[in-house]
């Protein structure tokens, strides 16, 4: 299933995101990140994927490539 595909890459730019700025949980995620933290969660659960927006805000916030991103949600 696609679906699940997405969930396991959504958990490692999580996971990613997480250690490489020393965050506690999801909840500090969606802080850091400046999303809600509706939007991480409906990624863990692979309701949702990513969106091109959610990516370009990622790049913004962590100054990560968009190649890196990417490359994290494959």
């Amino acid at each position: 299933c696609e679906c699940e595909i997405k969930m396991k890459s959504s958990f490692l730019l999580l996971d990613a995101i997480i250690i490489e700025f020393n965050l506690k949980n999801d909840a500090a995620a969606a802080k850091f990140l400046k999303m809600p933290p509706s939007a991480l969660s409906k990624w863990r659960s692979g309701y949702k994927p990513v969106s091109a927006a959610q990516i370009l805000q990622i790049h913004d916030i962590t100054g990560w490539s968009i190649d890196e991103i990417r490359r994290l949600l494959k």
